[in-house]
């Protein structure tokens, strides 16, 4: 009876033993992670079990066992930076035992968009798009519609104050008067101004609202543009300099 019993349980524990030797086998199928291009196996490649969150990471052979998974298979994402990700339903079945094999596809890095975008002011004012013109090529020296912009509240006098070559000379008596000149010659060689073209016969800057000029060019006698060129004319101080105003468009 006893040799019986004992040979029951031999033959039991041996069942066992290949039942957990069969389990075994098919719970610990392979996946294999490789490069579509070089072939080449992927390291730290993500394989998530996506019904429970579990994961694992592939070795440095491109492998990993998917015990995790349960009975039956699950649906898995399969992912790593600089590839594409791979979803797809994986089986775990003692029927499913054959190692699987997944190629990554490398993706290209997107980079954002580079949008340039033209800060430059469009005039539709002839005078203005001539202004513009000799500011990218001229050899006078410029205050834009931007600056002036931000000197609204000033007097004309003290913004032009800026242009290299010019002296802004003003009385103290009243009415006030502030005039433009040649530093070389101390102030007292006045310059020529022209508003949108036209001769200024007076020269008295304050008559000048910063708020209504969108462009100042100025010049000394060699750089002048020709049409503002008056050297030599009678009634005409361009040997001295030459301002340039320009109104706003709105």
């Amino acid at each position: 009876m006893v040799r019986t019993a004992t040979l029951l349980l031999i033959a039991s524990i041996a069942a066992a033993q290949q039942s957990a030797r069969s389990v075994a086998a098919y719970r610990a199928r392979v996946l294999g992670v490789f490069d579509v291009n070089s072939g080449a196996p992927v390291e730290g490649v993500e394989v998530l079990d996506v019904a429970s969150g579990t994961k694992a990471f592939t070795t440095p052979t491109g492998t990993v066992s998917l015990a995790y998974l349960p009975d039956g298979g699950s649906t898995v994402r399969i992912r790593k930076l600089g590839y594409a990700p791979i979803t797809q339903f994986i089986a775990i079945s003692p029927a499913d035992t054959v190692p699987l094999t997944l190629l990554l596809t490398p993706t290209a890095t997107v980079l954002p968009a580079v949008v340039t975008k033209d800060s430059a002011r469009h005039y539709i004012s002839p005078g203005l798009r001539e202004f513009e013109e000799r500011r990218r090529g001229g050899f006078g020296h410029f205050i834009t519609e931007d600056e002036l912009r931000k000197s609204d509240n000033r007097e004309m006098s003290e913004v032009v104050r800026q242009l290299p070559g010019l002296l802004v000379t003003c009385n103290t008596r009243t009415p006030r008067k502030c005039v433009a000149g040649s530093a070389r010659a101390g102030g007292g060689c006045k310059y020529m101004i022209y508003v949108d073209g036209i001769r200024m016969t007076d020269e008295n800057l304050l008559l000048l609202s910063v708020n209504q000029f969108a462009g100042v060019e100025s010049y000394t006698p060699a750089t002048t543009p020709s049409k503002y060129n008056m050297t030599g004319r009678p009634g005409t101080n361009s040997a001295c300099g030459v301002l340039l105003f320009w109104s706003r468009e709105r």
